[in-house]
């Protein structure tokens, strides 16, 4: 039985897709071995060739929509609009995540401690909006 795709379906996918194609259109341009990882200072702790760096956050993206979206089947929320709000803050964090990893293999700068505070208030704000979805009413 095939299942149709849903809104949040296609805004997933359209966000890996788009990650897919930037990472395409600056390729030429990147180095054969690229840093993945950085430490918290900023310096690079961990390498992969150019086509697995690229290739491989868009296809991470797209397991983790089916994963969240296996985790709402199993333990649906309260309201269902939760679900959505963190798949697609997850699927823009990811997808940063890669506009700076491609940044800073092109040789631009990357102000990791910004980032860090970026995760750290991403992280508050998609649990707080998740919180406030599912308990915020009735409090």
């Amino acid at each position: 039985m095939a299942r149709s795709l849903t809104r949040l379906d296609s805004i997933s996918g359209g966000l890996a897709l788009l990650t897919a194609l930037v990472g395409l259109a600056v390729y030429p341009h990147l180095p054969a071995e690229m840093a993945i990882h950085f430490s918290a200072s900023g310096q690079p702790d961990n390498f992969a060739p150019k086509p697995v760096a690229v290739a491989a956050v868009p296809v991470v993206m797209v397991l983790t929509h089916f994963v969240i979206r296996g985790a709402a089947r199993i333990d649906p929320p309260e309201d269902p609009r939760t679900m959505t709000g963190i798949t697609v803050a997850t699927m823009l964090l990811l997808a940063a995540v890669q506009g700076l990893v491609l940044a800073w293999n092109l040789g631009h700068a990357v102000p990791f401690d910004l980032v860090l505070v970026g995760i750290l208030v991403w992280s508050v704000l998609v649990v707080g909006y998740a919180i406030v979805r599912e308990y915020g009413r009735g409090v």
